[in-house]
């Protein structure tokens, strides 16, 4: 008898939302009740996974679930000249960002957490993905401007979408591109082989 692993988003995100839409898999979505408090004493790397994980369990300590389950927590982050960016608050703020980027690389880095029960037994899984992004050398100030005309900047760190006109100013992408949008689905999909054993198609409620 088929018995899926059911799986539970430690997050609201519309991107995130969208993506596992396109998996094409059953899923559910809980809001986290994790505020992100930075250790100074930690790398941006050790933060971010450890702020995926404490999503995951705060969604996790929080449910009641029958069988087997994974709650899947997340967290991102863009890493330009060693430093972390955020979203920027105005229009003049996202064009002084876009304008720094000009000609130069960037990280994308998420964490990913994998929290749950397989078997009967309580497993705990974290890992990080990277992927490198470069922007055009060629994009001007008045092609920045045009690009926030469209809004696509807001409430987005960085100040660009790679689903919207914001990856025309982007000129090469290195690693997982669905990464940049807040899933690491491949990465995903092997911690999920490595927790079960199986296969995500064998043990992924599809959606009919």
């Amino acid at each position: 008898m088929f018995l899926p692993m059911k799986i539970i988003l430690a997050t609201t995100s519309e991107n995130r939302k969208f993506l596992f839409e396109r998996l094409g898999i059953v899923f559910q979505m809980a809001d986290p009740d994790f505020e992100e408090v930075e250790d100074v004493n930690k790398s941006n790397i050790e933060n971010i996974k450890d702020f995926a994980l404490e999503k995951a369990l705060s969604v996790y300590k929080k449910i009641v679930q029958n069988g087997d389950f994974c709650v899947i927590g997340f967290d991102s982050m863009v890493e330009f000249e060693g430093k972390i960016i955020g979203k920027p608050k105005t229009k003049k703020r996202a064009f002084e960002m876009l304008q720094s980027f000009v000609g130069k690389p960037q990280k994308i880095i998420s964490g990913i957490a994998c929290v749950g029960v397989f078997k009967g037994k309580y497993f705990e899984k974290v890992a990080m993905e990277e992927t490198a992004i470069m922007f055009r050398s060629d994009t001007t100030n008045c092609q920045i401007r045009s690009y926030l005309e469209f809004d696509d900047w807001k409430g987005k760190c960085g100040a660009y979408s790679i689903l919207g006109t914001g990856i025309f100013l982007l000129e090469k992408i290195e690693g997982d591109f669905q990464n940049i949008i807040g899933v690491p689905v491949m990465l995903m999909g092997e911690m999920i082989r490595e927790i079960t054993g199986k296969m995500p198609l064998k043990i992924l409620e599809r959606k009919h």
